[in-house]
């Protein structure tokens, strides 16, 4: 489209990895020129592609000094054709290709040009190398790719006024490029754009993640959706398999724990290659698949190669980033196909072949007869996933059955055995070993590809959009002391257009790591969904967007973020003072005053008969008590509405199509907030409303129960829960008032210690009740209304349990050196309101 509508040169900035790249440049070759490696020469007429593929794509891979060829350049230029540059993001190769543009596309030609020079940047993998960190970085790549049009790693503008430059970043896991510095020339800022996926529903306006595909299931991209949560409850039929990872029992030893995780890594490994193994062997018997994994067979033509071959079917191991694990774990796969069930550790093999990938059929063979029920087990399982999908739109799925297992024995030893490769993926940014899945020529034949049946055992070169074609079988035993949701979101290889074969499909890992899986799944949603949304209103949201992280990971390890919790916790208190302005002062006041005013207030009297307080009979809801609190003013708390934790409401508001604003502070000039968030009035008050907006049928991606963070929003029964109500009180003290209003009301003043800047006070709730005598302050509410079981203050912070009602406290608080006593409030929350965890720039 870009050069369709008159782009110049398009520089398609491919992965860091020598793999992606070549597999980046060859699907523009057949997906966007329509050719091939050995047509491509053809169309030079039309537009000049750098490098050649004779450059690359050969044993003799040139450098960009070589590939990157200036005469042919220049011949594009003077006959107007568009050159398309391809180029990994390793900084010697931009270097190269910006003393490349610069000479080529000359200072002397922009000024001789009638028209600018239109220059179009498509950033593949764009938070890969291409983010910014922080102010002070020395990371040089986002520097190199802006400097392609600047000609200045230190300046973004285009070195000419005859040129012009776009820049376009994409990516699945795009959470670093929107929380990377700011100044960075490539953080997002003019618009950003989320593609909807192919899948049952889903239309254009509004815009859903998914539109409705006619071809059905076969053709839907199968994501976290179908592949979390679709068959989740199916048993058999679940695609996901999980093991709790060991945890050390007591009296156990290090070394007894260490035999056990062995143990349980064995099992794994076990039923993921039996679930492989014979999932190919089900394919092989279909309609036209009798050839599909023979690798033996030699073809006069490319058709017919590519006829026989049908598809892939792979597995991938994926045990840690470490490369010597790669090796290891292929040995591991060596072990077991040798080895009697469970005596693999046992089998001693020669470890210096570095990358072992024969596996002999007769060992296979072997181990099908020793655990024959193990194996045609999987038939009944695939048949109840078949049958859990059999609802889905078109399904092409035939039945299994278990009675098929004599022909699916024979297929194993006879077509899958003798065809099955092994294959280690290392991570080395130099290593050009990649899968191969084109049709490969021997001699004047042609075979079916290399790796239409392999198991790929690989770590990081597999996590940045290196494609495993027909991957049904995924072992997944990696671990993360911190993990990052956009890293493990790349690793999660089993995620594409999988509808033709589904029910083969199996996942198998940890318990604990799929559950952070589904978490990342639904922050992902709702990052997708914001923007989705962003586009209906037609906002440029530019780099505005609310990133989440969890409780157990955050969003990503490439840049720092602070973590800013939805919820203000269990019992927020506003420990904010007026001591500068007395107008505020006695604003702040008047609340109190009106409070007082409405409605009917009874003394508040604890068990021993001790007033401890005035309570008003009947609670308010959040909305109310929003209001309330929206009415404190402070000559130094004002929050801007510009500022990052003020903007985040304006993304919840738009994510959930709310229409009256959520966050509403008084319109001042406040270079900062004068309080964190769980302590800020008016952030309180934004809670309030959201939450009373999400009580219902509400959609609310993201978004998870304070008492059940590991369960979605809507997942839970938070749906048909209403929002608590807020019982309103005046906490006494030993001190009088000096507002004659409220002395006359009974109210009295309490003591409490100020700050050294005065702004704030030092603690807020007063007593606490340890013991049996009293509930505290914290608490008090609950002699009023006698709500049960009554919460335990002891051992610190304590939510108030869900359904029960909530608490404003209010406290007049004496201060005899100023013209006017101050007003401070704590709140009690209970369970079960809306939480979620943003990452915001530090």
């Amino acid at each position: 489209m870009a050069l369709d509508a008159g782009a110049d040169l398009l520089v398609l900035l491919a992965g860091t990895r020598v793999g992606l790249w070549l597999q980046t440049y060859e699907r523009l070759l057949a997906q966007l020129d329509g050719s091939t490696t050995e047509s491509a020469y053809k169309r030079r007429a039309d537009r000049l592609i750098l490098p050649q593929p004779e450059d690359i794509l050969y044993e003799q891979r040139a450098d960009p000094t070589r590939y990157l060829q200036r005469p042919l350049a220049r011949q594009a230029l003077r006959a107007d054709r568009p050159i398309i540059c391809v180029v990994p993001k390793e900084d010697d190769h931009l270097l190269m290709l910006r003393r490349f543009l610069a000479d080529v596309i000359s200072e002397k030609h922009l000024d001789s040009m009638e028209r600018p020079y239109s220059i179009v940047v498509l950033d593949d993998e764009a938070d890969d190398a291409s983010v910014l960190d922080s102010d002070h970085s020395q990371k040089l790549t986002p520097r190199l790719i802006s400097s392609l049009w600047s000609g200045d790693p230190d300046s973004s503008a285009t070195r000419h006024k005859n040129m012009l430059a776009t820049y376009v970043a994409y990516t699945a896991t795009p959470q670093a490029n929107f929380l990377q510095a700011s100044h960075n020339p490539l953080s997002p800022r003019d618009f950003n754009a989320s593609l909807r996926i192919p899948g049952a529903t889903g239309g254009i306006e509004p815009r859903s993640l998914s539109y409705s595909e006619p071809l059905g299931i076969r053709s839907y991209y199968c994501g976290g959706n179908i592949f979390y949560e679709r068959l989740r409850n199916a048993g058999d039929g679940a695609i996901c398999h999980t093991s709790e990872f060991p945890e050390i029992r007591p009296g156990e030893t290090e070394t007894e724990l260490a035999g056990r995780h062995e143990a349980l890594r064995w099992s794994m490994l076990s039923d993921a290659l039996r679930c492989y193994f014979v999932g190919a062997a089900v394919r092989s018997l279909a309609p036209g698949w009798t050839r599909a994994f023979d690798h033996s067979t030699r073809y006069s033509s490319q058709s017919e190669a590519r006829l026989a071959a049908r598809g892939a079917h792979t597995m991938l191991i994926h045990p840690s980033a470490r490369k010597e694990d790669h090796f290891q774990t292929a040995l591991d796969v060596l072990r077991w196909t040798m080895a009697t069930p469970g005596c693999e550790a046992d089998v001693r093999l020669d470890e210096e072949n570095e990358q072992p990938t024969t596996i002999s059929p007769s060992w296979l063979e072997r181990r099908l007869s020793q655990e024959e029920t193990e194996w045609s087990a999987w038939l009944n399982r695939f048949e109840a996933s078949r049958i859990a999908l059999a609802t889905m739109p078109r399904a092409p799925y035939s039945s299994i059955s278990a009675a098929d297992w004599p022909k699916v024995r024979e297929a194993l030893v006879e077509k899958i055995f003798p065809n099955v490769r092994l294959r280690v993926l290392n991570s080395d940014p130099g290593s050009d070993d990649r899968p191969r899945f084109d049709v490969t020529e021997d001699g004047e034949n042609y075979r079916i590809p290399a790796d239409s049946l392999s198991i790929f055992v690989a770590g990081n070169v597999l996590s940045r959009g290196l494609t495993l074609e027909g991957l049904t079988t995924s072992l997944f035993l990696r671990g993360a002391a911190e993990p990052a949701a956009d890293t493990q979101m790349q690793m999660q290889r089993w995620f594409g257009y999988r509808g033709e074969f589904l029910p083969f499909c199996r996942v198998f890992t940890y318990k604990d790591q799929l559950e952070l899986f589904r978490r990342y799944q639904v922050n992902d949603d709702a990052l997708k969904t914001e923007i989705m949304t962003s586009m209906d209103v037609g906002k440029d949201n530019g780099n505005s967007v609310l990133v989440l992280q969890g409780e157990a990971f955050v969003a990503t390890s490439k840049v720092e973020a602070r973590r800013a919790p939805l919820s203000p916790g269990p019992r927020p208190s506003i420990r904010l003072i007026e001591t500068k302005d007395d107008d505020l002062a006695q604003r702040n006041l008047q609340v109190a005053v009106d409070l007082l005013d409405d409605g009917e207030w009874l003394p508040l009297t604890d068990d021993d008969g001790l007033e401890r307080g005035l309570i008003r009979s009947t609670p308010i809801g959040p909305m109310e008590l929003a209001t309330v609190l929206d009415r404190l003013r402070y000559s130094h708390h004002a929050p801007n509405l510009s500022d990052e934790l003020s903007r985040r409401w304006e993304n919840y508001a738009q994510l959930l199509g709310i229409d009256r604003p959520l966050f509403t502070p008084p319109v001042q000039r406040a270079p900062q907030y004068g309080a964190e968030p769980q302590s800020c009035p008016y952030s309180i008050a934004a809670y309030l409303r959201l939450w009373s907006h999400l009580a219902g049928d509400c959609s609310a991606p993201g978004f998870f129960p304070t008492d059940r963070p590991n369960i979605p929003w809507n997942f839970s029964d938070t749906g048909a829960a209403s929002t608590p109500k807020f019982y309103i009180a005046f906490r006494h003290g030993q001190k009088n008032v000096r507002d004659p209003r409220l002395a006359s009301k009974g109210v009295r003043a309490v003591t409490r210690g100020r700050g050294p800047d005065d702004r704030a006070l030092q603690t807020l709730w007063g007593t606490r009740g340890y013991g049996n005598s009293y509930f505290g302050d914290e608490f008090v509410d609950y002699y009023f209304h006698r709500t049960a079981p009554v919460p335990s203050i002891q051992g610190g912070a304590t939510w108030r349990p869900r359904g029960h009602p909530g608490l404003a406290l209010f406290h007049i608080v004496s201060a005899p050196d100023l013209p006017t006593d101050l007003l401070t409030v704590g709140l009690g929350l209970p369970h079960g309101g809306p939480d979620h965890i943003a990452a915001l720039r530090p």
